[in-house]
């Protein structure tokens, strides 16, 4: 995420202190944009250090910190404005470190600790997937007038949800497949030994396709949605 233009973002709406930026990120786009206070203070100097922010009206005494209050420079604006009119990026696949370990477990051994890790992250994100959808529930219902943020915020959270339910789907499909792989007999290539024997290489490759031809065929399946009431 650019937290850099987030912050300039905020700021373009008035000066703020740390704290404040920290609670309208969230607020304004839901528990994605949650950062810490290290961070916040990291990217704020990062920010002042080109420019593209500075002190304003000094600090104040609070009863309990001190607040130093910051605002966006013409170069911050100018570089806001740049990003925003700025093409994006094509979309990117996620890269799981789930995936790499189990793709490059080699064997049973590691497979059984990628499934615990797999297991583990399946409840995370049911519990983040509880907690998002709360959220989205506990935002006002539109009346006579609509508001920006809190239907901007709805969306937002919306595609937290999405994100969440893809990944939940991803992780129950490899610890199938783990599952599986762990419940038969199956190949477990190396390098060394496909450059052995150029049969058995090659008749170790067919198993494997017809593995994975089954995997994919079960993936395409029809399945029935879980309905939760």
């Amino acid at each position: 995420m650019s937290a850099k233009h987030a912050l300039l973002g905020l700021l373009r709406q008035g000066p703020a202190y740390p704290y404040q930026l920290m609670d309208r990120l969230e607020a304004l786009l839901g528990p994605a944009w949650s950062v810490d206070e290290g961070q916040i203070y990291k990217t704020i100097k990062q920010l002042a250090d080109s420019d593209l922010i500075e002190p304003a009206g000094g600090a104040r005494e609070d009863r309990t910190e001190r607040r130093h209050f910051y605002a966006i420079t013409d170069s911050g604006g100018e570089e806001w404005d740049r990003w925003y009119g700025a093409t994006q990026p094509v979309v990117r696949l996620p890269r799981r470190p789930l995936l790499l370990k189990i793709t490059l477990a080699g064997g049973p051994e590691r497979l059984k600790v990628a499934l615990t890790q797999v297991n583990d992250y399946e409840l995370e994100c049911t519990k983040l997937l509880q907690e998002v959808m709360h959220a989205r529930d506990e935002i006002p219902r539109e009346g006579l007038h609509v508001r920006a943020d809190h239907l901007l915020l709805r969306v937002n959270l919306g595609a937290d949800i999405n994100h969440l339910e893809g990944e939940l789907k991803w992780a129950r499909d490899a610890r199938d497949v783990i599952s599986r792989l762990l419940s038969q007999k199956a190949i477990w290539p190396s390098i060394r030994e496909r450059s052995a024997d150029p049969d058995e290489d090659h008749n170790r490759q067919g198993a494997r396709k017809e593995l994975f031809d089954q995997m994919a065929a079960s993936h395409l399946r029809p399945q029935v949605d879980e309905k939760t009431d």
